[in-house]
């Protein structure tokens, strides 16, 4: 008890040390993206100056970018940071180092790099700009910044992806039904239905008879920063007899295992959707934030499973009644909820039959649709549509930062300068930072 009482202490010492932030830090309030042929441009904004280093690196390319003495991102830039790229950037990461922060730019070429300072004004605090070239110019035209991605409403990306394909026919059944065939109708007709609800974005690991690998599902996933993975296949057995649909997600002996390879890779490692890098940290720190990151994504998979699960069972029998768990290799990804579906066994008769019905693939699309989309309606991540428009219905609180006015807040939340000031009882347009404004339902 002595020992456990003692890790427990120091992970969260390491933990606390790792999160707490020096009130003398500068902070990044915002990196924006500009693109024109043959330049990228990057403006890091601070809250106040720090000195700053700038060099490039092969094999593969990246530009590196030291800043000193930063001690924070700003929450929307910690958190979209991910979403940020350009023709010739292919990602921009980040990681703390010593008292300051690094950030690397992933690039899909040779570039020249330079950097420059540039000066607080009226609207911008101190920022660092940082030039790629790589060809002939033509007039400059911005593309994205972490504030506007953070001020967007964004879809909830569902990445489908139907088993098997190309050479890997998968099951071969009763009247000659091949698995990879049926999954690939069903995955398209649930990319189509998800698709038709606002606030949702599916996405198709195969659209067509093709070939993937495993890992190559899960990155599909990945590059496309999803909110779930749905994998969708057919079993077969033995035993005729056998039948029934079933709904699995990752087991803790999967977990398990996948933990030790991802800590055992640091080029993957460092690449986490959720943002947070592993490659930095030490063994114990790294254990501990993988572990509390794939113990979520577990629940939130069990969670998704039950809806889609419950309704199901109204369209096909079921196997098990309950999610099943599994160490399935695409149920892997430490930061995305996975779920794979069996929708019946080709090697029974009856199932086979329903299977290579189109009208009874279009109702299982329906209802594995209806329960991914119950399930998120009813727990909507932080910055999506569903998220936003939950908030309209209810209203919400907010918390002051720094830059903030009264008029700017009223916009973001599409509600009246007026309404506002009157859910909050205030006299004037005056707040502070740290207080808490009720945003009201609009």
């Amino acid at each position: 008890m002595y020992n456990t009482f003692r890790i427990k202490s120091v992970v969260c010492f390491v933990l606390a040390l790792f999160f707490s932030m020096s009130v003398y830090s500068a902070s990044v309030k915002d990196i924006r993206v500009a693109q024109q042929d043959g330049l990228t441009r990057l403006v890091f904004e601070l809250d106040s100056e720090a000195n700053h280093r700038l060099f490039l690196l092969s094999s593969p390319d990246r530009v590196v970018l030291d800043l000193e003495s930063i001690g924070s991102l700003s929450s929307n830039v910690s958190k979209n940071l991910s979403k940020l790229s350009s023709d010739m950037m292919r990602r921009l990461r980040y990681a703390k180092r010593d008292q300051g922060a690094r950030f690397v730019i992933d690039l899909n070429g040779k570039v020249k790099a330079k950097s420059s300072v540039l000066s607080k004004n009226a609207k911008y605090g101190p920022r660092i700009l940082v030039e790629l070239e790589y060809g002939k110019k033509k007039p400059v035209k911005v593309i994205k910044s972490v504030s506007t991605i953070e001020n967007a409403k964004r879809d909830i990306v569902v990445v489908i992806d139907p088993g098997h394909g190309g050479k890997d026919p998968g099951a071969l059944g009763k009247y000659k039904v091949r698995e990879k065939d049926v999954v690939l109708s069903i995955g398209k007709e649930l990319a189509k239905r998800i698709n038709q609800v606002k606030g949702f974005k599916a996405v198709l690991t195969r659209s067509t008879d093709v070939y993937l690998k495993l890992r190559q599902r899960t990155k599909v996933a990945r590059e496309a920063n999803a909110d779930i993975l749905i994998s969708i296949h057919a079993d077969a057995f033995t035993k005729s007899s056998a039948r029934g649909a079933s709904v699995w997600a990752l087991s803790l002996g999967g977990k398990t295992s996948e933990m030790g390879r991802w800590l055992a890779q640091q080029e993957q490692s460092s690449d986490l959707v959720g943002g947070i890098s592993l490659d930095d940290k030490d063994q114990l720190l790294a254990e501990v934030l993988l572990d509390m990151s794939m113990n979520s994504t577990i629940q939130m998979s069990l969670d998704i499973g039950e809806s889609v699960l419950a309704k199901m069972t109204r369209v096909a029998k079921l196997h098990k009644n309950t999610v099943q768990q599994a160490g399935f290799v695409v149920l892997k990804s430490p930061d995305i909820p996975s779920l794979l579906i069996e929708t019946g066994f080709v090697s029974n008769p009856t199932e086979a039959k329903n299977l290579s019905s189109r009208t009874y693939r279009k109702k299982l699309a329906q209802a594995i649709s209806k329960g991914v989309i119950d399930s998120f309606s009813s727990n909507p991540p932080e910055g999506t549509y569903l998220a936003w428009k939950q908030k309209r219905k209810v209203g919400h609180t907010y918390t002051v930062s720094k830059g903030d006015t009264l008029s700017e807040i009223a916009r973001r939340n599409q509600v009246s300068l007026k309404a506002l000031r009157a859910a909050n009882t205030l006299k004037n347009d005056v707040i502070w930072i740290g207080q808490k404004l009720k945003i009201p339902a609009s």
